[in-house]
């Protein structure tokens, strides 16, 4: 049976991706830290789409994460056509006042977890001569600005490996895409409701239902990068005019970052 397996797919953009590849007919794997979430997730969409959903309690930012995940799709017997590396963590702050061990946990997260998680599925892809990868990266990627250091590098290395591997798996009918979406409206950047209801209103902030929809389109279209929201084209346009300077002004101006008494 083919499936579908989303990490981060119990909640926000992963839970939307996992609809809409059930509504194409894909049975589910979600994985994410999240086991009481992940249940809840597979019942509404056996429910809805009659699909089957198999779930997995794992800690994607662990190092031997993406083996755990390989080794329980190989138990279960499930064969993964579609693999969608979503799971993600969020931070504005500067990497010296951050813990260690959440610095590594989204290095772990973003970059290691699903560089692994490409090959060991990859392969398979590979072999069998079919498959679609799509990662999760952001128009974070085109801004280094200070309080981003890891988040926004981590996703410009998502962006910049999906590339390399569409073109090494290009000729073996596996198709990968690196889906950069702006602002999108889930709890992952700690905003109150009715600010996310005035930045979708002004079009600042997608839907996941949105961004989920045209990037899946995108990743079967062939696409190997792809932004959804015109709006978005806009904000790297005007952020590659921005000199580090003025952004280095407007920081101490607003005293971003300040030292802890």
């Amino acid at each position: 049976m083919d499936y579908a397996l989303v990490t981060g797919g119990c909640s926000g953009i992963g839970f939307a991706y996992a609809s809409v590849l059930a509504e194409r007919g894909y049975n589910l794997i979600i994985v994410s830290n999240q086991e009481e979430a992940n249940e809840t997730a597979a019942v509404q969409l056996r429910e809805k789409y009659a699909v089957d959903v198999r779930t997995l309690y794992a800690d994607l930012s662990h190092t031997d994460s993406a083996q755990q995940v390989f080794d329980f799709c190989q138990r279960e017997g499930c064969r993964v056509e579609v693999l969608v590396n979503n799971a993600g963590m969020f931070y504005f702050d500067m990497i010296t006042q951050q813990p260690l061990a959440r610095t590594n946990a989204m290095v772990q997260l973003h970059m290691a977890t699903p560089t692994l998680l490409c090959a060991l599925f990859g392969k398979e892809m590979k072999e069998r001569g079919k498959g679609y990868i799509l990662n999760a990266s952001s128009i974070s990627a085109w801004i280094s600005y200070p309080g981003l250091a890891v988040y926004a590098n981590s996703k410009l290395y998502v962006k910049g490996f999906s590339r390399s591997l569409a073109s090494e798996l290009n000729d073996y009918g596996v198709k990968v895409c690196a889906v950069c979406p702006g602002a999108v409206d889930t709890t992952l950047y700690n905003l109150s409701p009715e600010l996310r209801r005035k930045c979708r209103r002004w079009g600042i902030m997608l839907s996941p239902e949105a961004v989920a929809r045209k990037g899946v389109k995108a990743l079967f279209r062939g696409k190997v990068c792809y932004i959804p929201g015109g709006i978005n084209y806009f904000f790297i346009f005007l952020t590659m005019l921005v000199p580090h300077r003025f952004v280095n002004f407007l920081k101490r101006k607003l005293k971003l970052f300040t030292k802890p008494s």
